[in-house]
């Protein structure tokens, strides 16, 4: 790796000298260098204390892995979409790069999330802010065949000797080629489950009756005792395998770790396009082809299901409708096949009309009424005092995003929180007229299965 370091340091030198760069404290340098390939297994393994944020879409081709912030955006508050776009403002024509010298076009820079709703109470989430964004040092990046290292730093207040020490340290791992020891299973020890459900759904109903509200998504929080503590490469090597057209995802703070294997895009955003997902109504898989098939028929027939679904697009198409002229998607939804469920699904796309602050296009489609209801701001205050539970970043926004408006963001569904020992599991269901509260239960637990099934040996049909 000595044509690393050689690199590197011409780079730092080309700057010596130069006038009209900012090498304020907001100034940022970004050195892309090629490399042969990514053990990201290894990579998480040993540096599974620090920040760090994992994204990967098998589907895609596309995984990195972010490690060591170099500068944060943490912010509180119910002013939080506005004060993330400020500080995005404040950097953005403050990065120097060679990134086209190596043949990238904006890669991703910061990696986090945002919750479902701000200024929660409980101390369960209290790892992550409301708005929560990584500028990694190192970021892992593989695009399709494509391998690369990128180095943050800020311009005024780096040190050459030490930020060259961590890049050696960082290359003696990129020459492993070898897998961390398979760790021994790790099984549930105990299990709590908040009770209440079927009143929940009843006082919904019951608003829903009232025409208060057409429709909530509630959701249940499980907690589960492990007998060990898991490495988090484990979990998310088994939701790759299991899962290769989800989003799979791990933000480590502190000492919590936010995972999970989402379905649903929120938003992909370039070249002046967004593409997203509306993705509701859902149904069991069978291993038998043929029931199967019935299931996905009796989806596809299904007045509740397709109500539901018809609401999620006319909200992201009317939200939409607000920044873009021109919208594509079908009339009729599709079916989106995963291991244990099916979903209907309406793809999504939409030029936009102008150049938008990003976060300000993100407040348009979150929450949808897939996670949240409708009409929204009701639905809304009533899961704030229905739910016992904090969310956190449950259901909310997790991914990445560049200084381009280049950006990908998935909803956090299927998803959970791990502290030490102990993980919470998050699952919810759309409560319409109609529904059944045993129904909606045996939804919830099965959406709960990806993430229950990494610990209990089960398995789950593939493909």
């Amino acid at each position: 790796m000595k044509d690393l370091l050689k690199k590197f340091r011409l780079f730092n030198d080309s700057f010596k000298n130069r006038t009209g760069f900012n090498n304020t404290v907001s100034g940022f340098r970004s050195f892309a260098y090629r490399i042969k390939t990514i053990n990201f297994s290894f990579l998480l393994n040993n540096f599974n204390s620090e920040d760090y944020f994992y994204w990967s879409v098998s589907d895609n081709n596309l995984s990195m892995l972010g490690i060591k912030s170099v500068f944060d955006i943490k912010i509180s508050g119910l002013d939080r979409i506005e004060k993330t776009d400020s500080k995005i403002l404040q950097i953005e024509n403050n990065v120097e790069s060679n990134w086209h010298e190596v043949g990238l076009n904006f890669p991703p820079m910061f990696l986090g999330g945002m919750k479902f709703v701000p200024n929660e109470q409980g101390n369960v989430w209290n790892d992550f802010s409301d708005s929560d964004w990584m500028l990694p040092k190192f970021l892992f990046y593989k695009n399709n065949s494509e391998y690369f290292l990128i180095i943050n730093y800020k311009s005024s207040t780096y040190d050459d000797s030490v930020l060259e020490n961590e890049i050696l340290e960082i290359t003696d791992f990129l020459t492993q080629t070898t897998n961390p020891a398979e760790q021994k299973n790790i099984q549930i020890t105990s299990t709590i489950v908040h009770n209440g459900w079927n009143n929940k759904v009843l006082n919904a109903l019951k608003s829903i009756h009232e025409g208060a509200i057409q429709k909530i998504v509630l959701s249940r929080e499980v907690e589960w005792e492990l007998s060990g503590v898991p490495n988090i490469y484990s979990l998310i090597q088994k939701l790759g395998k299991r899962y290769p057209k989800c989003y799979v995802f791990a933000f480590r703070r502190n000492n919590s770790v936010f995972f999970g294997a989402s379905p649903e895009k929120l938003a992909k955003i370039q070249n002046g396009w967004i593409e997203t997902d509306a993705l509701a109504g859902s149904i069991s898989r069978s291993p038998n082809p043929k029931e199967d098939l019935k299931l996905e028929k009796e989806l596809l027939s299904s007045e509740k299901n397709l109500n539901e679904q018809d609401a999620v697009v006319k909200f992201i198409t009317g939200s939409l409708s607000k920044i873009s002229d021109n919208i594509e998607f079908d009339e009729k939804p599709i079916i989106r096949k995963l291991p244990n469920i099916q979903h209907l699904w309406t793809p999504i796309r939409a030029k936009l009309n102008k150049e938008l602050k990003l976060f300000s296009i993100l407040k348009n489609l979150h929450p949808t009424p897939a996670i949240c209801g409708a009409p929204w701001l009701n639905a809304l205050q009533s899961i704030t005092m229905m739910e016992e539970h904090d969310r956190g970043l449950y259901a909310g926004i997790v991914g990445w995003f560049c200084l381009e408006n280049k950006a990908e963001f998935a909803v956090a569904i299927r998803s959970a929180l791990l502290k030490d020992k102990k993980v919470y599991g998050y699952a919810g269901c759309g409560i319409v007229e109609g529904s059944d509260p045993d129904a909606e239960y045996e939804e919830t637990e099965l959406k709960l299965k990806p993430i229950k099934n990494l610990f209990v040996n089960e398995k789950s049909r593939q493909s």
